[in-house]
């Protein structure tokens, strides 16, 4: 959840932080009737924040928008400042005007976040990373409040001009980036790459929102000091108080706080479960409607309809290798929330971690050593959507993160290329666990990319691949392709990679919404869900034959295939 907070909360301190400055400015000017505009900018900003969120969620140009509200604001923003400059009172109306501005227009993008965490995804630690980030930002618009009443004029002033030429530089910044995103600006293109860094997403643009608060305070502070350093004193003890005891709160909801679950028991004894696996066997997510349900299970390849074995761990998705497997779980009540755990091949947890969203795939390489978890999450990418996937690659030994791919150079026809709305997904590895394949989602459109894990590389080999999964013997791709119009219409392909050519799967022709999996080289298995019901059989289907596909394992879905009764020993770090 970091790029989440941090997102959050310098929209925060974007939204609330001029009005806490404007706000001192006319109270230590005395002008009334100004500050009662902008309370009542405050309160309509409260109101039409959500209604706002929801347009722009649903809003195709949404660069459009941020482009056009931040010129507005700039513009209003330096007319309100010339005013306090010339101790001159602005119209109450005006400036009421003015705080709507420059509120809601951060404001409705942590609404339009808040809603699909809370309303889509339900998910307890987005909405309390959320809420703390925003909390943040009132509370640091709330802390200047308190201490400018406490500074002499001067220092007051001097900390107002500080931010008002951050923020209006940062503002600035923000609408010329934001108009090449919209391609208002000749050379749009070259100007938005230029300026990604300082945008609102990017590394200089977030750093700058937390100098908002802490060059003024500095700068007070030092004023003080020159006139009545008594003053500052009292203020110092008790603000390193409040930094300590909100650096616990953020640590809290944040990343900090471990919900580690009790370690999973096996539903039936162990001996039971490795007599199994003493053969290639096969792993699932059980779908019947029963006590095992949504539980992981195992059945023997050589009769995987026959007798299961549940192994009492809950699983949405599943992944396992040489010994080693992840377990992508979900708890689910008011608020749901998601974890990955390690296993070994005695189905103990090695690991746990939380999961920053909800799950969509995992695989874990054929030598055991590096596992990816693709979830779907909020306020990560900065398209037309608020949610969006992530991907990273994690050592199977500790549940380490050794990569998230939206860190890794992308490189398409010997350029290298970088956008926004790249989103990664569906990865399936080679038997050397430092190649993989994966997809690309940029534009509208899907790319195939081949990775490398030590030279964090990614290089685009073929359009309109989604989920692939690699052969066996590494030579063919099956993948679901988008067909037709249709939202949400796929059906099974394969690609061979010495020839990059494509087939549809001519033995299975309905919607196929998965990432497959190879039972061997001639043979796939993935999930149909039943009509009208909410259970899921796995599915086998031949290559090169028209022989319709049939049901392998019944009440099922995520299935791992494992070929290799035993493991590697320790994995360990590539």
């Amino acid at each position: 959840m970091g790029d989440l907070f941090l997102r959050t909360a310098s929209q925060s301190l974007q939204a609330f932080l001029p009005v806490a400055f404007g706000w001192a400015a006319c109270r230590r000017l005395r002008h009334g009737a100004t500050m009662a505009g902008v309370v009542w900018g405050l309160s309509v900003a409260a109101v039409v924040s959500g209604p706002a969120g929801w347009l722009f969620q649903q809003s195709t140009r949404q660069a459009l928008w941020e482009s056009s509200l931040a010129v507005l604001a700039l513009a209003s923003l330096v007319w309100a400042v010339r005013g306090i400059a010339a101790a001159r009172a602005a119209p109450p109306l005006a400036l009421s005007a003015v705080t709507v501005l420059i509120v809601t227009r951060q404001t409705m993008e942590i609404a339009a976040v808040f809603g699909v965490a809370a309303f889509q995804l339900r998910s307890l630690a987005a909405v309390l990373t959320i809420s703390s980030a925003t909390c943040l930002g009132a509370g640091a618009a709330g802390t200047w409040l308190w201490m400018a009443g406490r500074l002499n004029a001067r220092a007051a002033s001097t900390a107002e001009r500080v931010f008002c030429f951050l923020f209006l530089g940062q503002l600035g910044m923000y609408a010329f980036h934001e108009s090449a995103e919209a391609r208002l600006l000749p050379w749009s293109e070259t100007l938005h790459a230029a300026t990604e860094p300082y945008g609102p997403d990017g590394t200089f643009g977030q750093q700058v929102s937390w100098l908002l608060i802490a060059l003024p305070a500095l700068t007070a502070i030092a004023a003080s000091l020159h006139v009545k350093r008594q003053r500052i004193v009292p203020w110092r003890a008790s603000a390193s108080r409040g930094a300590v005891a909100l650096g616990l709160a953020v640590v809290a909801l944040g990343d900090g706080v471990s919900l580690r679950s009790a370690v999973s028991v096996a539903a039936v004894p162990t001996d039971q479960l490795m007599a199994m696996a003493t053969d290639p066997y096969v792993l699932f997510r059980h779908t019947g409607v029963d006590n095992d349900y949504n539980v992981l299970s195992m059945a023997s390849l050589a009769d995987p309809s026959g007798r299961r074995l549940p192994t009492g761990i809950p699983c949405e998705r599943v992944a396992f290798a040489a010994g080693r497997g992840i377990c992508l779980q979900a708890s689910r009540g008011v608020f749901t929330t998601y974890r990955a755990i390690l296993i070994d091949r005695q189905f103990r947890t090695l690991a746990s971690w939380p999961l920053d969203g909800s799950p969509s795939r995992t695989r874990v390489a054929s030598d055991g050593r590096v596992g990816a978890i693709t979830v779907f999450v909020t306020g990560h990418g900065y398209g037309a959507s608020p949610f969006s996937t992530k991907t990273t690659l994690v050592d199977m030994a500790s549940g380490d993160t050794l990569g998230d791919l939206e860190q890794f150079a992308t490189w398409r026809d010997g350029t290298r290329v970088k956008g926004q709305d790249f989103n990664f997904w569906g990865v399936t590895f080679g038997r050397d666990s430092n190649h993989f394949y994966a997809t690309l989602g940029t534009g509208g459109k899907t790319y195939l990319v081949k990775g490398d894990l030590g030279l964090r590389k990614l290089m685009v080999l073929h359009e309109g691949v989604e989920c692939p999964s690699l052969s066996p013997d590494e030579r063919l791709i099956a993948f679901k392709q988008r067909t037709g119009t249709a939202s949400g219409r796929w059906r099974v392909a394969v690609l061979d990679l010495a020839t990059m050519t494509e087939r549809l799967l001519v033995s299975e022709t309905r919607n196929i919404d998965d990432q497959v999996e190879w039972l061997d080289n001639n043979s796939l298995l993935y999930a149909v869900p039943r009509d009208g019901s909410a259970v899921t059989d796995v599915w086998v289907a031949q290559l090169n034959t028209t022989v319709p596909s049939r049901v392998l394992i019944p009440a099922a879905e995520s299935p791992t295939v494992v070929r290799q009764a035993t493991g590697a020993g320790s994995p360990h770090r590539p």
